[in-house]
């Protein structure tokens, strides 16, 4: 599954993040996107494919939080990818069984054959959910209906 990856230092305090990482081939042209999460569940690491100087780990989250994951502390659980973001000043705790739980109910009720919208329960990359000054989700951020026509493209596909 796409996720958010989150560097941290020593004290699990997040310091670096990555909304997605993108598979080129040799030519450069993108072909897809890295589903790091599947990678670190098969017990690989993320320093394998996303080095961050001074991190002493870094691990995937369901959720995409943007700048807001620098409020919290990194819980790991005993397999030592990230089990809990705890906020740093209200104590609200993001838990991934909770998240995950969300996830299998939404796929549950989402009929057959359908596609499973999940972006007000996990965000999406360049598109985090709003929290509030204790870090409990108020919404998500508008969709993006695109690049700005008005920015400049280096190597229209």
């Amino acid at each position: 599954m796409l996720s958010m990856c989150i560097a941290y230092d020593a004290t699990l305090n997040p310091f670096g993040s990555m909304d997605h990482m993108v598979a080129r081939d040799a030519d450069g042209n993108v072909t897809g996107l890295i589903d790091v999460e599947a990678h670190e569940l098969a017990g690989g690491k993320l320093r394998d494919i996303w080095e961050v100087p001074g991190a002493a780990g870094s691990g995937t989250w369901p959720e995409w939080l943007g700048s807001a994951v620098f409020d919290f502390r990194v819980e790991l659980g005993p397999d030592k990818r990230i089990s809990a973001l705890v906020h740093k000043v209200g104590g609200y705790r993001r838990e991934r069984p909770a998240i995950e739980a969300a996830i299998a109910q939404r796929k549950a009720a989402t009929p057959e054959g359908e596609p499973v919208d999940l972006r007000d329960i996990l965000g999406g990359p360049g598109k985090p959910l709003i929290l509030d000054d204790q870090g409990r989700t108020v919404g998500r951020s508008p969709t993006n209906a695109g690049t700005p026509a008005h920015l400049p493209i280096i190597g229209k596909a």
